[in-house]
């Protein structure tokens, strides 16, 4: 049997498959990992339970996302040199641990919650990019950002079943800290079906033997795709800001449920996504993330306007839009300067930028919003403005100076080719 999730060693003695068996697994696999990461966008109600506020949440999860940021470079050599297999299971295992952990964290201030949450981030991260890479691995060529776009799309599946479930439980009878437990269960379950899914779908997969590796900074030198950094960087500001701060914000508006925002988002992300999976490599991946970005900006404006639950669709729809449209074009317009043998790293580089943005961005609004209260200022219009301009100006910026990226679908000789050549000759 064929296997449709291969590392890069294998990639020549595999026929390239669009979409086959495997996909599918890897597919929804990736789904229930979603499941398991949207089920906790409540998040705050377990930190405000412990006694935190807006600028604890900003502290821990941006320490997590430090802790991702640092580890992709990591794990995209690992995945280069030993496969996906191994960083996939190996992350989901992680994640599964620092799931299990929160259960025993009973105060704010204590280093437990950072650390789990960094496990939780790290896993999270190490199997979100060995997901993207399999795909990317696989793709036929010219159809790499196409793959991505389409996997992308079980995010907004997963996105629209996690809360839901959280307002269903939040929703419920009970005392609050049995509602904080139950959906850490829910994560748990999802993270256990995603392990599950994963390992059939990576279950031929050969292992690959260790290789040299070129220094990741040689690598970055010599095919890094310029603006393209930057634009994840700014995509992870816009994109991240519902899943960590909108509960805070609808709890000081008076809104309850979320459910309405994120199916509203995940069904506009969704169809979005299908309709436009080959917009980037028509019209370039630079003008379709430059519109995107622009598109993201507008909708964290527009939550300027909310003050009712029938008003919350508004910045979903928009917002759903544009996450259909930038992740494929930056992530996987990103991904592919680099050459096959080494698309872990170029995968990881690119969710680097992505996770750097929210490691900047939701500590940085955190404490926008707790020193605008503190000044007696509107906290939330001021962060949505201040966001939005940032964004678009970023977006701007890329489309006057960024040039395009060149995608190197084979893997002609490379920095480790050449050095090989250069060490023969002497």
């Amino acid at each position: 049997m064929n296997s449709a999730v291969v590392t890069a060693e294998e990639r020549s003695t595999v026929p390239q498959i669009a979409y086959g068996r495997e996909f599918w697994l890897a597919y929804f696999a990736n789904t229930a990992l979603i499941v398991c990461n949207s089920s906790l966008f409540r998040y705050f109600d377990f930190v405000s339970f412990l006694g935190g506020d807006e600028y604890n949440l900003g502290l821990i999860t941006g320490f997590g996302m430090a802790g991702a940021v640092l580890m992709r470079f990591v794990q995209g050599a690992m995945i280069d040199r030993f496969g996906t297999r191994v960083v996939w299971l190996g992350s989901l295992g992680l994640l599964i641990c620092a799931l299990l952990g929160h259960f025993a964290v009973g105060r704010i201030d204590g280093p437990e919650i950072y650390g789990l949450r960094l496990c939780y981030m790290v896993g999270l991260a190490g199997a979100f990019g060995s997901s993207i890479t399999a795909i990317s691995l696989k793709a036929p060529k010219g159809r790499a950002t196409e793959l991505i776009g389409v996997l992308g799309s079980s995010g907004f599946i997963g996105l629209g079943i996690g809360p839901l479930v959280g307002d269903i439980i939040f929703a419920g009878s009970g005392t609050i800290e049995s509602k904080i437990q139950m959906m850490f269960v829910v994560a748990l379950f999802a993270s256990c079906v995603s392990i599950a899914l994963t390992f059939l779908a990576t279950r031929g997969d050969r292992p690959q033997v260790s290789r040299n590796h070129p220094s990741l900074w040689k690598l970055i030198r010599e095919y890094h795709p310029g603006w393209m950094l930057v634009m994840s960087f700014a995509m992870g500001v816009g994109v991240l800001f519902p899943q960590i701060f909108l509960r805070s914000y609808a709890k000081e508006v008076g809104i309850t449920n979320l459910s309405s925002f994120f199916l509203v988002y995940a069904i506009t992300a969704f169809s979005f996504r299908l309709m436009t999976r080959k917009l980037p490599e028509r019209i370039g991946v630079k003008n379709a993330a430059t519109i995107g970005i622009l598109i993201l900006a507008t909708s964290l404006v527009l939550y300027l306007f909310v003050r009712n639950p029938w008003l919350l669709p508004i910045p979903a729809f928009i917002g759903g839009m544009a996450h259909a449209l930038i992740f494929p074009a930056i992530i996987g317009g990103g991904s592919v300067a680099f050459p096959k043998k080494y698309r872990g790293t170029g995968t990881n580089l690119m969710l680097v930028m992505l996770d750097s943005g929210g490691l900047v961005g939701q500590p940085v609004i955190g404490a926008l919003i707790a020193g605008s209260r503190k000044m007696d200022l509107p906290a939330y219009p001021i962060t949505f403005v201040a966001i939005g301009l940032l964004l678009a100006t970023i977006a701007l910026l890329n489309q006057r100076f960024a040039k395009p990226v060149v995608a190197r679908e084979e893997d002609s000789p490379d920095l480790e080719d050449r050095a090989m050549c250069v060490n023969e000759s002497l």
